[in-house]
């Protein structure tokens, strides 16, 4: 049975997220500041470039503020330029206000080369050199910046996700705001266990999935964290695939009930899991459970500043391996942000170190094909001295039976 005093604890003030607003509740986000280290973080591979062109999602919105309405960013030394479209562009200017917002036509109605008239916007301030991201680009605008700038003189410089560094060490307003998304999203999984066993059997995979979603609408969500899957229900056999669609499959009291799931706010996210129990324990799980909670358990004590990725991972694989079972396919954690999955990733052969404000997940796993599975995973923040975990649901395996 959950522990009494968690649950309660949980239950209690289910306050709304819905109006954000960074004066009042997050530390100002210092846009110039973050487009200084990732100009920083390009000349310190390549030492000419002046400027570096992006236009990935993601990092316009970690650059600008600007989710939906900047095509292409330019930053440059102290200043930045922004391609938008005309449907958007007064949103644009609105949200990167310390950004020049262009037009690359003087129609909506008319067909320009973009990446032509980038590139012409560069020439035109001077540029010489500068750094693109060819992971980010598709193949013809990769090609389009090419031809168009060997026609205009303009050296171009490759570094493949060059803003992941970057981005990986979150600052004090993603830091808040992830702590949001995790309150959300356990404020919302506690809701769902409040009724019992008795709310959950006989009920598909899919109506808790919607059930857990519109919880943490409620709570204040922008919307549920995982674009490319959604929330993850999986029960008895389904357990056992990591990424499980949820669908109609029915929940069964003494089998294993696979939740993996997050919250999304202002572009940011949570990502959890519990594998919990309806009024019993099956069989293969008293004997895997407590290996994925150890398991869990030693990755966490080696996640430190300066601690390798590598080490981090294989403490978790090699506690699962150790005890007979099979390794989990995946690294046993990764970063989350803007993006669901991003840097740091801890796999069993990163070299990468660790460092200060790093946020990753750790989540090691059993998977027994047509049986089920057991995964248990947590957030957390690398601090100066160690890490800390920023989620606080249990994970012994008396709470998780649900009785």
């Amino acid at each position: 049975m959950p522990n009494s005093s968690t649950s309660t604890h949980l239950r209690q003030h289910p306050e709304s997220f819905t109006d954000f607003s960074p004066e009042a509740d997050s530390p100002l986000v210092d846009f110039h500041q973050r487009r200084s280290r990732a100009l920083a973080a390009c000349r310190n591979i390549h030492e000419s470039a002046d400027a570096v062109v992006l236009c990935d999602p993601h990092d316009i919105h970690y650059l600008t503020g600007s989710r939906h309405c900047i095509s292409w960013l330019v930053v440059r030394q102290n200043a930045a330029f922004a391609v938008s479209r005309h449907m958007l562009v007064r949103e644009a200017r609105a949200e990167a206000m310390d950004c020049e917002v262009l037009l690359p036509s003087a129609r909506s109605t008319d067909r320009p080369d973009i990446e032509q008239f980038v590139i012409g916007e560069l020439v035109k301030r001077g540029h010489r050199s500068v750094v693109v991201d060819p992971a980010k680009l598709t193949a013809q605008s990769y090609l389009g910046i090419l031809r168009h700038a060997a026609a205009a003189g303009l050296e171009i410089l490759e570094t493949p996700n060059l803003l992941a560094g970057v981005r990986a060490v979150k600052d004090a307003c993603e830091i808040a705001l992830t702590r949001r998304c995790v309150r959300i999203a356990q404020q919302a999984f506690a809701g769902l266990i409040a009724g019992g066993a008795g709310s959950l059997i006989g009920r598909t995979e899919k109506e808790i999935s919607n059930d857990l979603e519109s919880r943490m609408w409620a709570l204040g969500a922008d919307c549920q964290g995982f674009p490319e899957t959604g929330v993850i229900i999986a029960s008895g056999p389904n357990s056992a695939s990591p990424h499980h669609t949820p669908g109609s499959r029915r929940i069964v009291a003494g089998e294993a009930l696979l939740i993996d799931w997050g919250a999304e706010l202002a572009g940011y996210r949570s990502d959890l899991t519990r594998t919990i129990f309806p009024v019993s324990v099956p069989e293969f799980a008293l004997h895997a459970y407590p290996v994925v909670a150890q398991a869990l358990h030693r990755a966490s004590q080696q996640l430190r500043p300066g601690a390798a990725m590598g080490e981090i991972d294989r403490a978790a694989r090699d506690t699962i391996t150790g005890a007979g079972y099979t390794e989990f396919h995946y690294g046993v954690g990764h970063g989350f942000g803007l993006a669901i999955h991003e840097a740091p990733w801890l796999r069993a052969h990163s070299t990468e170190l660790c460092e200060v404000d790093m946020l990753t997940t750790i989540e090691p796993g059993i998977y027994l094909p047509d049986i089920g599975g057991i995964r248990i995973e947590n957030d957390y923040r690398v601090t100066p001295d160690g890490n800390e975990c920023l989620c606080d649901l249990p994970t012994d395996l008396a709470s998780m039976i649900i009785e």
